[in-house]
């Protein structure tokens, strides 16, 4: 990618071999990123000497590196990048090819029809929403990486760190305000190595606080994507259910809760009670509520005291991963600025700003909040933003950023394990930052990922006015 010149191209390389003979071949494509691209089929029949070398001669010319010294790869200016696409084989496709009997029962298990699922059809409902590649791909789409047609295929976990630093080094020049050629050149990496859809248009460059946390949610995204591939593959050597296998792959235990429990109840009062002025939108309506027991969570908590229950809200496409992996704080490799009060796992006692974060629409109205147990111990309290909040003052667990408008705590609801709900409605606090602007509402803060853990799941539907 470079930006000055509009050029946003890939050019893919892959050496092949005949299914039924010794044939070999190298498949060219190349073209701008999201776009029907050219092709060409190179033919060397049986020798495979010729066909690597005219392979590694076209590597060669388009990046100026040597392909068997592709791991110490250098970029230079004009030729194209290495980037790296992960290519772990699916389960199905690590059976020994050389087993014709093993393979015959595995065609013969997939042309069964599939059992019946074990779980109860609410819980099949939401494995199918947050297990749904369609709506990944959509998710990323809306934030211009195009999945479906993108031709670099699934990016690796390692190719989502590399964007993360080449973020960091973006906001090294907005922090000082310096767009020079060395400010371009970053764009330019960050774009190569996470490949975006922009049609006909000049990428345009992250010069902006803003845009630089649109790119960070982005490669969140990404990364959660990559962990629900990683996780969900379906066996076809296993009669189970495909919805079954994807809820075991995932480690976490789920309850349907019912409309007349007392806890529905309260988590519904919860809801309304404190969706905020702000935020008049939409209406939001439970659909179901799941109580959540992830794998080893209850075992590792941390319990620092001042336990609250804290709303969380994703978009739809991120939550295969939250459920498998947990909530995670961003990497070191992520810039420190696109977060508020620093990298850390971020809740609030508002639930209409928690499910701004699914990033609801009147045609896709469907939304997942966390409720959160999260021991915020004694809280360091801030009146204004602060990225290096991680840095606790000794004795201290947590930081609660001071809002405006927060839940009287005297209508607060203490369960019967000490937890605390700050039930609503939203009121004024008084809390003014004399140096400038103030937080409309509370945020809590944790930067130790064994001080949470999940009690509750609700899907909600959005009523847009």
């Amino acid at each position: 990618t470079n930006v000055e010149n509009n050029n946003n191209k890939f050019y893919l390389m892959q050496l092949l071999k005949g299914n039924d003979c010794k044939k070999y071949y190298v498949w060219l494509r190349w073209g701008r990123v999201g776009y029907n691209e050219q092709n060409n089929l190179e033919h060397f029949g049986c020798d495979l000497d010729e066909a690597k070398r005219f392979f590694c001669q076209k590597f060669s010319d388009k990046t100026k590196n040597d392909f068997y010294y592709r791991h110490t790869f250098t970029k230079y200016p004009g030729k194209y990048d290495y980037v790296q696409l992960d290519y772990n084989p699916s389960t199905f496709e690590k059976v020994d090819e050389n087993n014709k009997k093993q393979l015959v029962a595995i065609e013969q298990l997939k042309s069964l029809p599939a059992p019946e699922s074990k779980l109860d059809k609410r819980t099949q409902n939401l494995i199918q929403l947050i297990c749904n590649i369609q709506a990944m791909e959509e998710a990323l789409l809306e934030m211009k990486f195009d999945a479906r047609k993108n031709p670099l295929g699934k990016l690796s976990s390692t190719q989502i760190k590399a964007g993360y630093a080449a973020l960091r080094e973006i906001e090294t020049y907005i922090k000082t305000n310096k767009f020079n050629s060395a400010f371009i050149e970053a764009n330019n990496t960050y774009y190569t190595l996470i490949p975006h859809e922009f049609g006909r248009n000049t990428p345009p460059l992250i010069k902006t606080i803003q845009q630089l946390k649109h790119e960070i949610e982005l490669l969140e995204a990404l990364d959660d994507i990559e962990i629900a591939f990683t996780t969900l593959n379906t066996d076809p050597n296993t009669r189970l259910n495909p919805i079954d296998q994807h809820y075991e792959q995932l480690k976490c235990k789920l309850y349907s809760i019912e409309k007349n429990e007392d806890i529905y109840i309260l988590i519904d009062k919860y809801l309304q009670s404190t969706h905020a002025s702000t935020h008049q939108q939409y209406k939001m309506e439970i659909e179901y509520v799941f109580k959540v027991e992830r794998e080893n969570e209850n075992t590792l908590f941390k319990d620092v005291g001042n336990k609250m229950l804290l709303w969380h809200g994703s978009r739809l496409a991120n939550f295969a991963g939250i459920m498998r992996q947990g909530l995670r704080i961003a990497p070191p490799e992520a810039p420190g600025t696109g977060y508020m009060f620093g990298k850390g796992l971020y809740f609030t006692d508002i639930s209409s700003k928690s499910a701004n974060y699914c990033y609801p629409t009147p045609s896709k109205n469907t939304g997942l909040v966390l409720l959160t147990e999260v021991a915020l111990g004694k809280c360091h309290e801030l009146l204004h933003a602060d990225n290096n909040a991680h840095r606790l003052p000794e004795g201290l667990s947590s930081v609660k950023g001071l809002g405006s408008i927060a839940p009287n705590l005297k209508n607060a609801v203490t369960l019967d394990d000490g937890v605390v709900v700050p039930m609503g409605p939203a009121e004024s606090t008084n809390v003014v930052n004399p140096k400038g602007y103030t937080l409309n509402y509370n945020e809590y803060i944790v930067y130790d990922t064994k001080q949470v853990r999940i009690r509750y799941l609700i899907i909600l539907n959005f009523l847009f006015k």
